[in-house]
């Protein structure tokens, strides 16, 4: 059984020096985005401004300033937590072996969400490295909940059961956090960061986030094959040698990890891990060895241009990012959600 359709191929539906050349196209078009990210926004920056930034930094420059201290800062958070939503998706999809699996979907994010509202309330003076566990506890209840109802449920009906579960775990941890935030009086500083948005990040933040996501990624990459046994059901993949219990539970892991970071920086961001993974599975197939690096390149794209959309759809004032990704993701949600194979 697949988790998607990608398209007629099977297997790896393209060769090794296929996925290397579309991972080296889909690098050029996000260098080119990062570019331009660097240089729109409230005020528009010269390239020339922008390579003294790095090349001859002058903090007496403001527009050097504000490429080096604002949007630096915001592209890495992009490029972050683009790449984690994305390649937590994958993971999810795989693992799950339901096409509308991803962070969002099932409740990660939120799970994460309120493990970090918790140490905005009760411990306002924590360090950031303190809030990030606080995320990576949320995000582990929850993956928690969703594993374990992976193991309990097989078969056709399975998709829809782990979907409406994972909605409902969701909403049960939103609906927490927002009771929490009405009664202790914060909304003001948490309303922002709930709706998604890597506005205000500073490299301090770029910083301890980074070395959780390099960990989910190589732990991902290292698990990659052994999750695409799983795409074709647990008992091809128990005849081919695999460990399902030691597949899923790094796989929930690696979720949490990059899930975990990626809500600390720029909050609950939904629906980049829905809609990334069903295109790099229609690109290189369902080897996760390929699928794991393209979702993360195609996540990584869809923030920057997002993010780039939420500063100039109606500028000086910005969208939050997790409006902007929810015009994609939303129809794409509902189309997986009526296809044939989800009934």
């Amino acid at each position: 059984m697949r988790i998607s359709q990608p398209g007629r191929g099977g297997y790896s539906r393209h060769s090794n020096g296929f996925a290397i050349a579309l991972a080296c196209v889909l690098a050029a078009v996000l260098a080119g985005l990062s570019l331009l990210f660097l240089t729109v926004g409230a005020r528009d920056i010269s390239m020339q401004a922008i390579g003294q930034s790095f090349t001859a930094y002058d903090p007496d420059n403001a527009a050097q300033l504000l490429v080096r201290t604002l949007r630096l800062p915001r592209l890495l958070a992009a490029l972050l937590c683009g790449a984690g939503f994305a390649v937590s998706g994958a993971l999810m999809q795989g693992v799950t072996n339901n096409p509308m699996a991803s962070p969002s979907i099932l409740g990660v994010n939120a799970g994460a969400g309120l493990g970090l509202a918790v140490a905005m309330i009760f411990f306002p003076d924590a360090k950031l490295t303190g809030t990030i566990f606080f995320s990576f506890a949320g995000a582990a209840v929850a993956t928690f909940f969703i594993m374990a109802m992976a193991f309990r449920v097989s078969g056709s009906s399975s998709k829809v059961y782990l979907t409406l579960a994972g909605v409902a775990i969701g909403a049960i941890f939103s609906a927490i956090t927002q009771a929490l935030v009405v009664f202790f009086d914060v909304a003001q500083d948490v309303s922002y960061w709930t709706a998604g948005g890597i506005s205000g990040i500073r490299m301090t933040q770029i910083a301890a986030v980074l070395p959780w996501v390099l960990a989910g990624f190589i732990l991902a990459l290292f698990i990659s094959r052994s999750v695409t046994l799983l795409t074709f059901g647990e008992e091809v993949a128990i005849g081919l040698g695999g460990k399902i219990l030691r597949i899923r539970v790094l796989a929930g892991i690696t979720v949490l990890l990059l899930s975990g970071a990626a809500v600390a920086v720029a909050g609950p961001v939904g629906f980049i891990g829905l809609v990334t993974p069903h295109m790099a599975r229609y690109l290189v197939g369902i080897d996760y060895r390929k699928v794991v690096p393209i979702a993360a390149l195609l996540g990584a794209i869809l923030v920057v241009a997002a993010d780039m959309a939420a500063r100039l759809i109606s500028p000086p004032f910005e969208m939050p990012l997790g409006a902007v990704t929810a015009l994609i993701g939303v129809p794409f949600f509902l189309y997986l959600a009526n296809r044939k194979g989800m009934k």
